[in-house]
């Protein structure tokens, strides 16, 4: 069910699940990214690294052409032993220059160099286990969940397959053929819930919120607001210049990639200065803090 957002007039409008990200961070992802797949592609047919099918089937070291699974057959248990022993001191005497020792797997005999052979691959059940113990289970692939997502490029894609709360930063563009940064996703199935809108790290960032009437009563007595009319063009509404702070604190963004909705930057980033200079931008923070509302 998509999320539901307060606007000022009191009313309430439903949105859909948007993540976004500053144009700026996906245009530096989106150059990592093909940086990567560029090197990706230099060493492709010269990869050492061993898929793990082929480490399961037993294919030995790419690197030394040495045994990952098992060991060499020995005449005795004894003779086998002092044959690995032998030919480990003569590999370590070959690349004493490497000066990163030696490492070998449980169970097996038969050592490599650290600097100069890959470890093994991990299992499916390995990785698993991996990633349930590194990401929450909000991050987790949902095959249900599907997104739709803007990138640099300004072409869109669509994604089956993703976490309910995580679009990867850089996508592969079909049209343009070549990785982008992603700049906005929207969640495009029916299963987002309400709970679906805590903060999401390591990726996108959910849209800021707006604050409510409600809100904006607990701290509108902080900012001074002119009595009197004044010449020349309208200023920016205080509560404008309100969100347009906290939008920026939330999401990371620069003053220049503030949403054209909050008006000027520079005007914004003028008055933002001096609520900071009259110590009315700490009070504001701190009053909204103390009722546990993200900022």
């Amino acid at each position: 069910m998509p999320d539901s957002q307060q606007i000022p007039d009191g009313s309430s409008t439903v949105l859909p699940r948007v993540l976004h990200t500053p144009r700026s961070r996906a245009l530096l992802s989106e150059s990592w990214a093909q940086a990567e797949e560029a090197k990706r592609r230099e060493r492709a047919g010269d990869d050492l690294q061993l898929p793990y099918e082929a480490y399961a089937a037993g294919e030995p070291c790419r690197a030394c052409g040495r045994a990952l699974l098992g060991e060499p057959a020995p005449g005795t248990d004894e003779e086998g032993l002092a044959r690995i022993d032998a030919d480990n001191a003569e590999f370590r005497a070959a690349h004493t220059s490497c000066n990163m020792g030696v490492w070998r797997l449980e169970n097996n005999r038969v050592e490599h160099c650290h600097l100069c052979c890959p470890f093994p691959p991990l299992s499916p059940a390995q990785r698993d286990e991996l990633r349930q113990l590194l990401y929450p289970p909000s991050f987790h692939i949902d095959r249900s969940t599907t997104w739709q997502v803007e990138l640099t490029c300004q072409h869109v894609e669509t994604l089956a397959g993703h976490s309910p709360r995580y679009v990867e930063p850089t996508v592969q563009c079909t049209e343009c053929a070549v990785i982008r940064g992603v700049v906005k996703a929207v969640r495009i199935d029916d299963q987002a819930t309400d709970g679906d809108d805590s903060s999401v790290t390591e990726g996108l960032l959910p849209d800021y919120q707006r604050l409510t009437d409600e809100q904006w009563s607990w701290i509108k007595h902080i900012v001074h607001t002119e009595d009197h009319p004044r010449r020349g063009r309208p200023r920016t509404d205080i509560r404008t210049i309100v969100d347009a702070a906290l939008y920026k604190t939330r999401t990371g963004i620069t003053w220049r990639e503030l949403p054209a909705e909050f008006g000027s930057w520079q005007t914004a980033l003028r008055r933002h200065n001096q609520l900071v200079a009259n110590s009315q931008w700490d009070e504001i923070t701190r009053t909204l803090a103390e009722r546990d509302l993200p900022q």
